[in-house]
């Protein structure tokens, strides 16, 4: 009887376990799912309400119609701290403090341009236009990988924090899809994932073999390039001992 209620606890514990862990989940899903719809809705009231800056006007010195600050303000990069002086460590510190007052809540990155210390908040301030000459190198990038092979890609099953399901296929070199969240087509809103499945059909299996398949004829291949270089160079050897008269 002792027993049987001692197993009757561990599996109420290893319950317990189990939800408090499906808890976590979904509260970090939720959270990512409530980071991503609050940017979502910026970009939008950005657009809306012209508040992007154009390179030009930034380099003119128009303040950040986000926080007010400069964008470029002329004033240098920050060195190090362990290189700053007293007054640039000042200044550094009030401009941390005044940061930190403006967006104590926004739970997002920092932005700046080269050459100017003011920081910006990535969730209440629009970032500039990317250059076209970066978009440029971005695009010969892009062009320049190879196409897209379906034998590559594995399908994964991810649930959302609405209960509804969504197919993505990853590269099979990913250990799983990297976002933490995804568009909900039903809902029309981007969601929190809560969990990630692999998906297993005949299709994936049959990508998955011949990609084993390749493997194993790549390192077969590189095998037989190792042996014949032993060999090649025992042959060397060989003829140079033939040639050679004994002493």
């Amino acid at each position: 009887t002792l027993h049987a209620q001692g197993d009757r606890i561990m599996a109420l514990t290893e319950e317990q376990k189990t939800a408090r862990m499906a808890k976590r989940r979904l509260t970090e899903a939720l959270k990512a799912e409530h980071r991503a719809q609050r940017h979502e809705a910026q970009r939008r009231r950005w657009a809306n309400e012209g508040m992007y800056l154009t390179t030009e006007e930034a380099e003119a010195g128009e303040p950040c119609r986000g926080c007010g600050l400069p964008v470029i303000d002329g004033l240098g990069s920050w060195p190090g701290t362990s290189y700053m002086s007293e007054e640039e460590r000042i200044d550094y510190d009030t401009a941390e403090a005044r940061f930190s007052e403006l967006h104590p809540d926004c739970d997002s990155h920092r932005w700046s341009m080269a050459g100017s210390r003011a920081t910006h908040c990535g969730s209440c301030c629009p970032p500039l236009p990317i250059p076209e000459k970066h978009l440029e190198n971005l695009r010969r990038f892009l062009d320049s990988l190879p196409p897209r092979r379906e034998d590559d890609l594995v399908v994964w099953a991810r649930t959302l924090t609405c209960g509804h399901m969504v197919e993505v296929s990853v590269h099979h070199s990913h250990s799983e899809p990297s976002l933490s969240t995804e568009q909900c087509p039903e809902c029309d809103l981007t969601r929190g994932v809560i969990s990630s499945k692999k998906v297993t059909t005949a299709a994936s299996r049959a990508a998955e073999a011949r990609r084993q398949h390749a493997e194993e004829v790549a390192q077969a291949e590189r095998e037989v390039a190792k042996a014949e270089k032993v060999a090649r160079a025992a042959k060397r050897k060989l003829d140079a001992l033939r040639v050679r008269p004994p002493l």
